[in-house]
């Protein structure tokens, strides 16, 4: 049976093994900062040996720009002694044997042992903390976007330098400042509600969604901007990650897109009102003067007269194909099913294929989800292009189609003889022809095919056959539904 000091002895080597394996430093020191205990993880931290450090001032474990004020703040909190955290709020360092620095962690309890008053220190090394932590800031310092992690009370703990880049600060005018020096005055009385609305809630959400979100730039200048917010959750409590875009280039290019719009649109009722009526005027003046000369008018005189109707007919012609080209700009979202064979065939079947004409086809794709109409356009002006220009001896041509990514790659190749290099640039701007009869086009179908083919999320290029005569029109068009064509 153990006597008393043997079971004190046991206790006290239980105490010491288990101190031991806590995996967090512990130092136990007197008020005058003498150390009177330390454990095994203490001594590995700092690279000594219990012997070494027993009876030494704790300040030999802290880096020489600390030690000075330390005797002065063990001093403050003796007097308020308390459970908590030391040095909240800043970065904390120890000094090992070697005098290498690393970060720590100290958490700090008062006791009282035998009628005498000690502090117990709690240390952590968070060296590999502190690296994620860099790493963390240097990927939020790179990113090309404004970045700021705000508190619960929207004061502003950290900021990268896109951010301050669009607000034009430098990073101590905000840093501890609250966010709402980036708000424009009239938004920041109301601005409270809304974050504790978020604080209630907090998500991975867009802000302000269906409004126009404004901030406030240092010279007073107000920024269009986009704000994408997420929680995060920290050891100084609940914060919120603001990813802050400009917009003010978007903004500009909508305002242009909705200007030139509006003209198109004032152009189109020009066109459909106020031009083809005095045409249609036009043309039955010219019909009663014909009438009115009866069977003794002159040749000449009949010749002027049809040449009239001919030029009559070509500006009617013109007006419906400009009304056509204005209306090629907006999109079609009803999108469906399209048999690639089926269209190809039908477009074939409603031109009049002249005599010796050889119409071949190559598809290797049976179907693609797409707006029918403007892609049956494209394709039959393409087609009609070709049969019209095409003065070969064997004339040939083909239309192909085949998958190309998430595109459907549609060819329209002739034999003919092709396209002048030094028209090639501009066969797809308006009113360019190669031909310039009273029978020849408007020039305004391939600016038709182009215009329909943007507007839908795809590409038209002109490629040169540079092997043998002829030319081919590449069309990409989208093969699967769209979400910023279809929505």
């Amino acid at each position: 049976m153990l006597t008393q000091d043997e079971t004190q002895e046991s206790g006290s080597d239980f105490t010491r093994e288990l101190l031991d394996a806590v995996p967090a430093g512990i130092i136990v020191s007197r008020q005058d900062g003498s150390i009177s205990y330390i454990n095994e993880e203490a001594g590995r931290l700092f690279g000594y040996s219990r012997a070494e450090l027993i009876n030494q001032n704790i300040e030999l474990l802290l880096p020489d720009r600390f030690s000075g004020d330390h005797a002065q703040l063990r001093q403050s909190y003796l007097q308020q002694p308390s459970t908590r955290y030391m040095g909240a709020g800043r970065d904390l360092y120890g000094k090992r044997k070697d005098h290498t620095e690393f970060p720590l962690e100290i958490g700090l309890r008062p006791l009282i042992a035998d009628g005498e008053r000690f502090v117990v220190a709690t240390i952590v090394n968070i060296t590999r903390r502190k690296q994620l932590e860099e790493r963390l800031s240097a990927v939020i310092d790179a990113s090309p976007y404004g970045q700021l992690l705000v508190d619960d009370k929207g004061i502003i703990q950290l900021i990268n330098p896109s951010l301050l880049a669009l607000f034009g600060y430098e990073k101590t005018e905000l840093l501890g400042k609250s966010m709402d020096i980036l708000l424009p005055e009239r938004y920041r009385e109301g601005h409270q509600k809304l974050r504790d609305g978020y604080a209630q809630k907090p998500s991975l959400r867009a802000m302000g969604l269906g409004r126009d979100l404004t901030g406030r730039h240092k010279n007073g200048t107000e920024i269009p901007i986009e704000i994408g917010l997420s929680p995060v959750d920290s050891d100084a409590g609940k914060m919120t990650l603001a990813v802050v875009t400009d917009i003010s280039e978007r903004k500009r290019l909508e305002l242009n897109l909705k200007q030139a719009n509006a003209h198109l649109e004032e152009f189109t009722y020009v066109a459909s009102h106020d031009l083809k009526s005095p045409l249609r005027g036009i043309a039955d003046l010219v019909e009663w003067i014909g009438e009115d000369l009866g069977t003794d008018t002159p040749e000449p005189v009949l010749n002027n007269i049809g040449r009239i109707k001919i030029r009559i007919g070509r500006m009617e012609r013109l007006i419906e194909d400009l009304l056509l080209y204005a209306r090629a700009g907006r999109r079609h979202k009803e999108s469906s099913a399209v048999n690639v064979p089926e269209l190809i065939s039908n477009i074939i079947e409603m031109h009049p294929v002249p005599a010796g004409f050889t119409i071949k086809q190559d598809i290797r794709i049976n179907e693609i989800f797409a707006a029918k109409t403007p892609l049956e356009t494209v394709l039959r002006n393409l087609f009609s292009n070709a049969l019209k220009h095409h003065h070969g001896t064997t004339p040939e041509i083909v239309i192909s189609a085949e998958s190309s990514g998430s595109y459907c790659l549609f060819k329209v190749t002739d034999n003919g003889p092709g396209i002048p290099e030094i028209a090639q640039e501009r066969v797809f701007r308006l009113f360019q022809t190669l031909t310039s009869n009273d029978n020849g086009g408007s020039g305004i179908g391939l600016a038709l095919a182009k215009r329909l083919t943007e507007s839908h999320g795809g590409q038209i290029e002109l490629i040169s056959n540079s092997e043998r005569p002829g030319c081919s029109f590449h069309v990409w068009w989208p093969r699967f539904s769209r979400k910023d064509i279809d929505d």
